[in-house]
């Protein structure tokens, strides 16, 4: 009979060893996963400082998200965010479709840069929707016998998303027109953005969606802002060096 326990202890210690080395290893796939998934969907580079997540819960934090700049601008980068708050319904991960309660991003970096073929924030929100364009059409064009399980080495299905609130707060925008006006710079900040119910049919939304539509959003709020009141004054000067109809042909969508 001893023996019988001990063998339970030394199998219930391995289960927990397991299961606690899974668990701290989840923040490092997480991290992984955004670095190496997210570039081909923006076409520009992608970097994470910090990953924090409950198994438990489904609540945590990403911290020092940062996508650089598209070829052809001069920034450091286009958009940093210091920290996003997530939760997810744990009860929906086994499922075909994941439900985010929320998405809360605070205090995010724009740094939004006009050319004369468009903004750098609709560059990389254009390269995610070329993406999902391409997701799609790739579905679209598969064989019938597609719907067997996929060979070693293929591309899995898409994750399918719910996020019933994804909003943006105390958003910092930059915006200049570097190598093309010199010295236009200005800052303020942007309204609150709330999107709701995102991804509620059957058909969800995957991440590469997801990243262009909130890319797409963040392009228009800071197009807005650019083109109007103090912000606008002061990136008035020198314009009228470009033939592009002024800030409209350096900021328009």
């Amino acid at each position: 009979m001893k023996w019988i326990i001990r063998i339970l202890i030394v199998l219930v210690l391995l289960i927990g060893a397991g299961l606690w080395f899974g668990w701290t290893q989840l923040d490092k796939l997480v991290k992984y996963g955004i670095e190496q998934g997210t570039p081909p969907v923006v076409k520009t580079s992608v970097s994470v400082e910090r990953v924090k997540l409950s198994p438990f819960s489904g609540g945590g934090v990403i911290e020092g998200f940062q996508i650089g700049n598209p070829q052809g601008f001069t920034g450091p980068y286009a958009v940093r965010i210091g920290r996003t708050e997530v939760a997810v319904d744990t009860n929906s991960v086994s499922t075909d479709k994941v439900v985010i309660q929320y998405i809360r991003i605070t205090d995010p970096e724009i740094n939004l840069e006009g050319g004369l073929s468009g903004t750098n924030l609709k560059h990389i929100a254009d390269n995610a929707m070329s993406f999902v364009s391409q997701q799609t059409a790739t579905a679209g064009n598969a064989a019938p016998a597609a719907a067997a399980p996929p060979a070693a080495g293929q591309p899995k299905k898409a994750i399918k998303l719910q996020v019933n609130e994804l909003l943006i707060t105390g958003a910092k925008l930059s915006a200049s027109a570097a190598g093309v006006v010199p010295g236009a710079d200005a800052r303020t900040t942007l309204p609150e953005i709330r999107l709701t119910n995102l991804g509620t049919g059957t058909a969800g939304i995957t991440p590469a969606e997801l990243t262009a539509l909130v890319l797409r959003q963040l392009n228009t709020e800071a197009v807005k802002a650019s083109a109007s009141g103090a912000l606008k004054n002061m990136l008035q000067g020198g314009t009228e060096k470009i033939k592009t109809g002024g800030l409209k042909g350096l900021f328009g969508k």
